[in-house]
């Protein structure tokens, strides 16, 4: 019993569904930033923002030492998401209608083991997360949003 449950906990951690997460945010990638303000208050942070040249970064920094970027276009679409903190973030919402997607894909993975980093990469969503406890990164991004000029080393 204590094999299949930590199997279970294993498979939400990947799958960024951590029952520990000190929050949690809305936009999801492919939507827009009318829930910034919202997600700084769940995640009981604030909200910066900076301007870049044909798109715009939203980061919210949390109390708890939880930061989330949202890369937004020009139209003021969410094409990539960047994080890092002490624990996973709740990646169903930060994937959005996208997560489907990625659990799918996840599970799709053959001998997936115990690894301390996932990349999950298709033609429309790209999700990297890494980590171990209290030090958790990732980021995932939508190659057909993301803006012309961008450079992809820039999500961090």
């Amino acid at each position: 019993m204590i094999s299949r449950t930590c199997k279970c906990a294993l498979f939400l951690l990947v799958a960024g569904l951590n029952p520990l997460a000190l929050g949690r945010a809305h936009a999801g990638l492919g939507g827009d930033s009318a829930s910034v303000q919202d997600d700084g208050a769940d995640l009981h942070g604030v909200v910066s923002y900076e301007i870049g040249s044909g798109y715009s970064v939203q980061e919210i920094t949390a109390e708890s030492g939880m930061r989330v970027r949202e890369f937004l276009d020009e139209n003021g679409r969410v094409f990539a998401v960047t994080w890092s903190g002490p624990v996973l973030p709740d990646l169903r919402r930060l994937l959005g209608e996208r997560f489907a997607e990625y659990a799918a894909a996840l599970a799709a993975l053959k001998n997936p083991g115990l690894r301390r980093s996932v990349r999950v990469a298709m033609p429309d969503l790209v999700v990297e997360s890494a980590g171990h406890l209290r030090a958790y990164v990732g980021r995932a991004y939508l190659p057909v949003l993301v803006p012309s000029g961008f450079s992809l080393p820039d999500l961090r």
